[in-house]
Parts: C-alpha cells; structure tokens; sequence
C-alpha cells in the first residue's frame, strides 16, 4: 500500500473519531438557495470580499486598547472611542496595529490560498509559524500549539476550550465556501478543532462562517433579520450545539445553547448598549462574544461606523467582537462603505486585500 493511501486511511480515522466526539458536523444536505448562499450575477463580490477582511481587521485594531477593560472604564479613559489608538510601543507606520484575532484570520486565509482547499494539517503548520510572533495569544491557542509542536497530530492537539478563538478566525471559511453549505460546514468544524477541541467552539465557526457567506449574497439595505435568522437554523442543522452554563454574573443557572443565545439577539435590536451587554456579556467565552458582535452588526448592519464604535467600546473582549462584527459589515455593505481614515492607516491592508482576492478567485464567484 503507497504512502498516499496510508495518509488517506489515518485522515479517515482522524475525522471519524472527531465526528464521534462531536466536533465535526453530520452530512447533510441543502439548496443553497434555500438558505441565501445563491450566486447573484449583480452583486459587487470583490467590494465585498476586500470590505469582510479589511472591516474585520479594523476593528480588531479599533478595538486592542479597549479589550480587557469594563464599559466605563473605556469611557473614563477613552470618551468615545472611535479612532485608532497607537500601541505602547509604537513609533512608527501604521497606527492600526492588529492583534491575534487578524494573525490567526490571515493564517487561515493563506493556507486555504496556498493549497486550494482546508486542509487541516497545512493550517496547524501556519499556525505554528505564527506563534513566535503572535500578538496576545489565547490560552487555547497558545496550548494547542505548544501541542503541534511536540509532535501531537492536529485531530488531537486541539484543547477543550469554547473560547472564541476559533470563530474570530472562520470568516475565510465563508468567504471560500459561499455556496457550498455542506463544505462550509465541515471546513469550518476543521478550522475550530486543530485548537478548540470543543462543540461549542466548533459551532461558532460554523456561525461566522455562514453569516459572512449568507451577507455576501445581499445588495446593501436588503437585509432581513428574519431571513438570516432562518438560514442560521438550517445551516445548524444536526451540529452538536450542548447547552453550556453561562458566566455572566445575573445569569439563570440555567445552561443555553449558542444557537438559543443568536436567535435571542433578534429580540433586543431595540436595547441600549450597556443593557444589551450587560444581558449578552461580550467576553472571550464564544457563548458571550459571537452574540455580542451580532448584536452590533443587526442593530446597524448599513453604517459599518457605527457597529465597529459600538463594539469597541463595550470593552471586555472589544477587538474580537469588533473583529467578527467586522467581517459581517464588510461582507454586506462593501470596502466603500468603510471609512477611508481607517483603511489608510490598517496594519497589513495590502495583505489583506489580496488574500481577499485570491479567495474571491478560490469561490468561482468572479
């Protein structure tokens, strides 16, 4: 038997025994179509792909001086926090600097570019390249690759974590899967588990992902918060989605599923921040943060300004609820609908760009 029929043989026991335990999703079928992942020839796709990757980028770097704060102490020392803000040891080029959140984005991004498709093992290794120079590195992360470096193979160097480590970095996925929902599904389970070996965190890929394939399809002001809701079930369909207890300090005690917690944001649209915060608690836990940055993107999904403002300035994990509120916008409104004072100053804009555009060429939507 080749080698290359070995090397078939374990990656099918690899993705077996994760679908056992949970962390890849079943098959499954459905019309594209019938979800709102279909082609529409009209659509300015490049605007789109530039404008999800760039948006993303921005407000993980609005966001790194707010991240770790409370509410009102990014007030008292920020007032409105709105423009980017340098680093401590910055002096000089960009004032945007990112922080993992964009790294880890890129890494996957240029892995699903380089060979083609998600392959989970190219991925690890860009991810243990990154980890030298990575910026703020998660505990999950930071495990999982201390783990591929020892020689664990990535089906098991993932950590049971349902950080949102694994969702802040899912928006390719959706960008190269924008009308494939089983693929998008089980790339985006991939993706999570080389680091969050957990459901819950597998999940959450998925989510990102489908939301940014789902607002890719939409002409800016076509959005309906009842036809996003709709194609959120059904991508979720069949995917282990365990009820989890939440952290927040006036929570029930009653364990929530991620799924429950999305479909409860379209019902506090109409909240003020600090109320909407205070009952979704924007943390680094993926039951906190994903929500969190839906609720910023729904409550202003046509003003890219103002979802990125109001994510930040939350505090608690801004950059990464601002990162994925982020890659929302921009996949639905377009790069030109991004304020130009924070493009020109984006650390790794150039980059950025073209990895959009190379995954724009992988999605056959060109």
């Amino acid at each position: 038997m080749s080698d290359d029929i070995h090397g078939l043989a374990d990656d099918r026991i690899a993705l077996d025994r994760l679908t056992e335990r949970g962390l890849l999703p079943p098959a499954w079928s459905a019309d594209p179509a019938a979800i709102g992942l279909a082609l529409r020839h009209t659509t300015d796709y490049a605007s789109k792909y530039f404008g999800s990757l760039l948006a993303g980028a921005i407000g993980d770097a609005l966001g790194r001086p707010a991240e770790g704060k409370p509410l009102e102490e990014v007030r008292r020392r920020f007032g409105v926090l709105r423009d980017f803000v340098p680093w401590h040891g910055w002096t000089g080029g960009p004032v945007g600097t990112i922080t993992d959140d964009t790294q880890l984005t890129m890494c996957v991004a240029d892995s699903i570019v380089d060979r083609g498709i998600l392959d989970p093992e190219h991925l690890a290794s860009r991810f243990v390249d990154w980890f030298p120079h990575g910026r703020g590195k998660g505990r999950a992360c930071t495990e999982a690759v201390l783990n591929l470096r020892q020689g664990v193979p990535w089906y098991q160097s993932g950590v049971p974590s349902a950080g949102n480590g694994a969702a802040m970095r899912a928006a390719p996925i959706g960008l190269f899967r924008p009308t494939d929902p089983e693929p998008l599904r089980r790339d985006a389970a991939l993706s999570a588990v080389i680091t969050h070996a957990d459901p819950t965190a597998a999940a959450s890929a998925i989510a990102v992902a489908f939301s940014v394939a789902f607002l890719l399809h939409l002409p800016p002001g076509s959005l309906s918060p009842d036809r996003y809701f709709a194609g959120l079930k059904a991508i979720m369909t069949g995917v282990n989605d365990p009820p989890v207890a939440e952290r927040r300090y006036e929570a029930s005690g009653e364990p929530v599923r991620l799924l429950d917690r999305l479909l409860e944001v379209g019902d506090m649209l109409e909240l003020p921040s600090s109320e909407a915060f205070g009952r979704l608690w924007n943390g680094a836990f993926v039951l906190e943060s994903l929500p969190a940055a839906l609720w910023c993107f729904l409550r202003s999904p046509e003003d890219p300004e103002e979802v990125l403002v109001t994510a930040v300035n939350g505090g608690r994990d801004a950059d990464t609820v601002a990162s994925m509120a982020g890659n929302m916008v921009g996949a639905y409104m377009g790069v030109e609908a991004l304020p130009q004072r924070w493009c020109d100053d984006l650390e790794y804009r150039e980059e950025l760009t073209e990895l959009a555009g190379a995954l724009l060429e992988l999605s056959g939507l060109r």
